[in-house]
């Protein structure tokens, strides 16, 4: 990986969405509860069953790199979502996760399923002493983070063979962005995704794969009730405070039926996609 002016100055554009989007964000998000954010939310990116109902797309595109002695480093792996199946694919994973909640899903993962060859390390890849793996990966990690160039670098140097990188065409909260607009009178700033992404490895020389992984159904909810549970957490709100509550006041004209639910009336699909490129 080769670092030059131009990488820079991706990099620096990169860090400066992020940079607007906190600013914003911090202007009118309640204060920060002193609870993991994650807690309620970890079982969203639980791993699948033994039989594999639901298997993540982007494993099946990973396991095409893959030699059966390798050892993967999932950077952000959250409930063990993609660890736990890349693990019965491979060597051994190292997955990086921060959050206690997400390590209490994914350490239940590991027991439940009997998966005897996932390290789990409770550190930001940021500050994770951890051993040069063959393939890192990093899925839905990487929208706000800051600054992006050290943690490209720790990402690329960590990889004998290769790194994949998931992401949506936009970012998590993208769907809550006409939300916000609404509650707030204001433009909502967004997060870099999938398509800043491939301009920044563009600009420090890196040649990648391109995978389309399915599109995920977002924005839909079993009930409005779970919309405005959930509408609360993406826009940093505290159950009961002022901006919450005129959220739950606005937030019936914003929902259409959606067969047994309920979903945004302007919801969109999350398109996903996935880069790897080699470090050979």
């Amino acid at each position: 990986m080769h670092i030059t002016a131009a990488g820079i100055e991706g990099a620096r554009k990169w860090d400066a969405m992020v940079y607007r989007e906190h600013q914003q964000t911090d202007r009118f998000r309640d204060p920060p509860p002193d609870a993991d954010p994650w807690t309620g939310l970890a079982w969203n990116f639980s791993p699948p069953d033994r039989d594999e109902k639901d298997l993540d797309p982007a494993v099946n595109v990973v396991e095409t790199y893959l030699d059966p002695g390798d050892t993967v480093i999932d950077v952000g792996a959250g409930g063990g979502r993609l660890a736990i199946p890349l693990a019965r694919r491979c060597a051994r994973v190292v997955a990086v996760e921060p959050s206690p909640a997400m390590r209490a899903r994914m350490d239940a993962a590991i027991s439940e399923l009997g998966v005897d060859n996932v390290e789990v390390v409770p550190e930001r890849w940021q500050d994770a002493d951890v051993p040069v793996g063959d393939h890192v990966i990093c899925s839905h990690v990487m929208y706000a983070t800051t600054p992006v160039l050290p943690f490209l670098e720790k990402l690329h140097d960590h990889a004998n063979k290769r790194v994949t990188v998931m992401l949506r065409e936009r970012p998590p909260q993208a769907n809550f962005h006409e939300l916000f607009e609404s509650l707030f009178g204001e433009e909502r700033i967004a997060l870099p995704a999938m398509p800043e992404f491939r301009n920044l490895l563009e600009s420090v020389g890196i040649k990648y794969d391109l995978h389309r992984l399915e599109d995920r159904p977002h924005g839909m909810f079993p009930n409005p009730e779970a919309a405005l549970r959930r509408a609360i957490q993406r826009l940093f709100l505290n159950p009961g405070s002022a901006s919450a509550k005129r959220l739950a006041e606005i937030l019936p004209e914003c929902l259409v039926p959606d067969g047994e639910g309920v979903r945004f009336s302007w919801a969109e699909p999350q398109r996903g996609w996935l880069v790897s490129w080699s470090t050979e």
